[in-house]
């Protein structure tokens, strides 16, 4: 009975070696850098060369990590055909290697600093977050955005500038079902341009952190041009959140309720700041418009 646990224990012993997940996280290792990189290290060099990591995180609140130990790290997952990156690392910048991993399915990044790309290729990409990741020229997000037509669940926090005025995107992401944005200053007019690349939307919620500038927006033609196709059948549900009430953003809750032909539900969610009364204001604004979709729901939040 002794001799049959003791080989059991053994192999349970040995069984990490070639789990499929790798989870390094610096909490517990906070207060000393040296220590969280030796055992990052005695992980990824013990594990079984022959077994794939198809789900790699690395979270690091501290600066614990070398620019050169992470990219040997994500390496050595991309080698051994990586299919989840998680990746929560502040002031650090983005491994390019990344970006032309052929087996990736799901991306996340956070507190990531973009500052070099040289290609995006991710073929098999269903999943991309950015958040509060820090592009040093507009362009790249497009790039990183064009390199990945097959996503179907796009998250986009904190972006300042939506980086689309010069031209609009090159692809169409014929797979996208939902997309969330969270931005600083994102003219409407060009999310509608953006809209045009995603066909088969159907859930957008939307988070604005500046507040709009009176007046029209620069961009207002978009609203009288062909309606994007995801709008005149398939988008289902619409949130826009820390709604501030200005003429544009009036205008574009109306544009979505009257050209959403299979819209369900279509939430606005006013800044818990803003006035009662100018709140009442905006509801009844938005309330009066005919929609398009005789099933929609408008709720006030």
């Amino acid at each position: 009975m002794a001799a049959t646990t003791s080989i059991l224990s053994s192999r349970w012993r040995d069984l990490w070696h070639s789990v499929p997940t790798v989870n390094l996280d610096d909490a517990l290792f906070r207060y000393d850098k040296e220590m969280f990189v030796r055992f990052a290290y005695a992980v990824m060099l013990s594990r079984d060369v022959t077994q794939p990591i198809l789900n790699f995180r690395l979270k690091f609140e501290y600066p614990s990590c070398d620019q050169c130990d992470v990219e040997l790290w994500l390496n050595t997952a991309i080698q051994r055909q990586v299919e989840r990156i998680e990746l929560h690392a502040r002031i650090m910048t983005l491994p390019i290697g990344i970006l032309t991993c052929a087996s990736l399915v799901v991306l996340k990044l956070e507190f990531l600093i973009v500052n070099r790309i040289l290609t995006v290729h991710l073929p098999a990409l269903k999943t991309l977050y950015l958040m509060r990741v820090v592009f040093a020229e507009d362009e790249y997000l497009d790039m990183i955005l064009s390199g990945c037509s097959n996503i179907e669940d796009l998250q986009i926090n904190y972006y300042s500038y939506f980086g689309l005025e010069s031209s609009p995107l090159a692809i169409t992401f014929r797979n996208l079902i939902q997309m969330k944005l969270s931005v600083y200053d994102c003219k409407w007019g060009l999310l509608v341009g953006l809209l045009k690349s995603c066909p088969l939307l159907q859930i957008l919620v939307i988070r604005k952190e500046k507040k709009s500038v009176s007046g029209l927006d620069p961009l207002n033609q978009c609203y009288t041009q062909t309606v994007p196709g995801c709008l005149s059948s398939h988008l289902r549900v619409c949130t826009i959140k820390n709604f501030h009430g200005a003429d544009v953003d009036i205008q574009f809750a109306i544009y979505i309720l009257q050209n959403a032909s299979l819209l369900k539900k279509m939430t606005i969610c006013c800044l818990s700041s803003s006035r009662k009364g100018d709140r009442f204001e905006i509801l009844k604004k938005i309330s009066k418009v005919a929609r398009i979709s005789t099933t929609c729901e408008l709720m006030f939040e």
